[in-house]
This record gives C-alpha cells, sequence and structure tokens, in this order.
C-alpha cells in the first residue's frame, strides 16, 4: 500500500450533476470505495449511476517552498529579467496595490 494521499472522487449522475468527495487514501482502489461509501450515504447522490458509473479520482499532490520575506520583497523591486518575469512580477505588484 502507498502513502495515503488527499484525493478528490467524483462522478457524473445521470443528470449531468457531478458528485464530489475528499478522501485519504492509500491507493486508487482504496480512494474509489471510501468515495463510494460517502456518495451511497449521502440523500443527494443516491444513484443507480453509482452502480455501474465511472468515479474520477484526482491524487492532490502538494509541493511546499519556503519563501524568505526578505528575498520575495527583493524580488518584487527587481528591475528588468525575461518578459515573462517582468510581467509576473507587475501582476503581482498590482494584485498587493503596488
Amino acid at each position: 500500500m502507498g502513502q495515503p494521499r488527499r484525493c478528490l472522487v467524483s462522478f457524473r449522475d445521470d443528470e449531468g450533476v457531478e458528485h464530489l468527495a475528499e478522501v485519504t487514501a492509500g491507493s486508487l482502489y482504496e480512494a474509489g470505495a471510501l468515495a463510494l461509501e460517502q456518495f451511497r450515504r449521502s440523500e443527494w447522490s443516491r444513484e443507480a449511476s453509482l452502480d455501474a458509473g465511472t468515479l474520477r479520482v484526482e491524487v492532490c499532490e502538494s509541493t511546499f517552498y519556503n519563501i524568505k520575506i526578505a528575498e520575495l520583497e527583493d524580488w518584487l523591486k527587481r528591475a528588468g529579467g525575461k518578459p515573462s518575469e517582468v510581467a509576473l512580477r507587475q501582476k503581482v505588484r498590482s494584485r498587493l496595490g503596488r
């Protein structure tokens, strides 16, 4: 069994409504089983399509970075660089009201 991961499991019912469950599981089958249990318990998602439909399992990979505030401030103040980097800095500055 793999390392447990956060997964979003969904299915679309016969009316086109998408149902979503968040589970933590060590395999795709475990994620599917846990979500199916949640769907079957819920009055909103008790559907015949749960017996023969398809579950979509999205594994949420988390990546973490540590950014020193001083380095972030320096990056925001920096001028020049590649056009894409300049555009990104301008976008971030704008969102910060700078």
